[in-house]
């Protein structure tokens, strides 16, 4: 049988207030693996760029600014500006349509990319990498929130993160191998074909459900905003901004670390690059995929007892990853590597917790511009703060450290971990009040004949 009529055979008991089913565990099991799939797919087009900057460089006769303006900063300009308009939309619109939108535009990205003969035709396919992703990101999240009570949606997310890991790996090992036998540019005309295999999986295979559909909500609750009443409404859930926060502090530590690794063992124990990014590799790819499959797991569990463990698993993520971090940049050189994939593991386990919580508190109409709230913070605080900020503390402690500097610099970053926890505890010890006004735990567990 069809996903598609499976979903409209499935026997759900649960329904919202417009008696509305929700899909059957073997659908929504299908549609875990298609997002899954299409998470790999952005994730690998966005990063594999990094293993072609020779043969690219030669081939345009580029500068490494030029190079570092394609490869990094023009996707994330253009998702970090693309990113709440487009979940404004989601909240509006078919997610289904946006998501196979997406998909289908960061694979066109990928084809401009390969037949680019000069830079600014490179500039604009990454642009629209970027643009593609930040239609991705918030209703991917926000629908998985719709199909699956907030009992089962950590565990659900932890599922979907799994892409995001087989990407990171995929992405580099595959366009590395193709670039070596093919070339850049047939490297990338055959990366764009998982995407756009992907499009009419998701547009003939997938349905939308009406928003809030897990958790029953009503039809007053789903009715959009103006965009200032919405982003209002999130931030007056007291728990939200406080665990947004949090988890960008946490972002910057990580970032902070992994982004000058290679440099730090080139620098310290006189690591070549290469080896040091092939190990670090390995390393952060079995960290996260143990990380973000057994975070969403253990958070459904524990929460079950007790809904702080959704926030409180957030603290242990801080506080571990500091530690670890410590320990790693203060031991031997052999111990470095397999320390980071510790970090990346522990700091890992809070994430799909993390987006249960966004996507649980948030007002249903609001859930895809929650998520991108998070996203944009994490982007510009973690992912753009953390790495800039160590270079810049490595530049300002050279004169004194000399080729320590980095290492003082990557070990002054772990003093946000604190921080980070703190503010995480605080959202744990008031989030109570806030999943009560969310209405999301009064949702009764499915019947066990739905779940085949």
């Amino acid at each position: 049988m069809k996903p598609s009529a499976e979903f409209e055979a499935a026997p759900a008991r649960l329904q919202d207030g417009q008696g509305h089913a929700l899909p059957s565990m073997r659908y929504r099991s299908w549609f875990l693996f298609v997002m899954m799939l299409v998470s790999a797919s952005v994730t690998g087009e966005r990063y594999m760029m990094a293993v072609m900057v020779g043969p690219i460089k030669a081939d345009l006769g580029l500068s490494d600014t030029q190079i570092g303006l394609a490869k990094d900063l023009a996707v994330t300009i253009v998702y970090i500006l693309a990113v709440i308009p487009l979940a404004r939309l989601a909240d509006r619109w078919s997610k289904r349509k946006i998501v196979a939108i997406a998909a289908a535009t960061w694979s066109l990205a990928v084809l401009i990319c390969g037949q680019a003969r000069s830079f600014f035709p490179l500039l604009l396919g990454r642009a629209a990498i970027g643009l593609g992703e930040g239609g991705f990101t918030p209703p991917s999240q926000s629908w998985i929130a719709d199909l699956f009570p907030m009992k089962q949606r950590a565990t659900a997310l932890s599922v979907f993160l799994l892409g995001a890991s087989i990407g990171h790996l995929s992405g580099p090992a595959l366009g590395g191998f193709l670039t070596s036998e093919y070339g850049w540019r047939n490297a990338m005309m055959l990366a764009a074909l998982p995407g756009l295999v992907l499009v009419p999986l998701v547009w003939f295979t997938l349905r939308d459900v009406p928003p809030g559909l897990a958790d029953r909500n009503s039809a007053a609750a789903m009715q959009t905003r103006p965009f200032g009443e919405t982003l209002r409404a999130i931030l007056a859930v007291r728990t939200l901004p406080l665990v947004i926060i949090a988890a960008s502090l946490t972002t910057l530590l990580t970032m902070g670390l992994v982004s000058w690794t290679p440099a730090y063992m080139e620098r310290s124990f006189g690591m070549s690059a290469r080896e040091a990014g092939l190990v670090m590799g390995g390393a952060l790819f079995l960290g996260s995929v143990i990380g973000h499959s057994v975070g969403g797991p253990i958070a459904d569990f524990l929460g079950r007892r007790d809904v702080r463990w959704y926030i409180w698993i957030q603290v242990f993520s801080a506080l571990g990853a500091t530690a670890i971090a410590f320990v790693m940049l203060n031991g031997p050189g052999t111990s470095v590597f397999p320390l980071l994939g510790l970090n990346m593991l522990v700091g890992g386990l809070s994430a799909a917790p993390l987006m249960a919580v966004i996507s649980g508190l948030a007002p249903v109409h609001a859930r895809s511009v929650a998520v991108a709230v998070l996203m944009v913070t994490i982007n510009v605080i973690g992912l753009g703060g953390g790495p800039l900020f160590v270079g810049w503390l490595s530049d300002m402690l050279a004169p004194t450290y000399g080729q320590e500097s980095l290492g003082m610099a990557m070990r002054a970053v772990l003093f946000v971990g604190v921080p980070a926890a703190i503010l995480a505890f605080w959202a744990g010890m008031i989030c109570r009040k806030d999943f009560a006004a969310a209405g999301a735990w009064q949702v009764p567990a499915e019947p066990a004949s739905v779940i085949h």
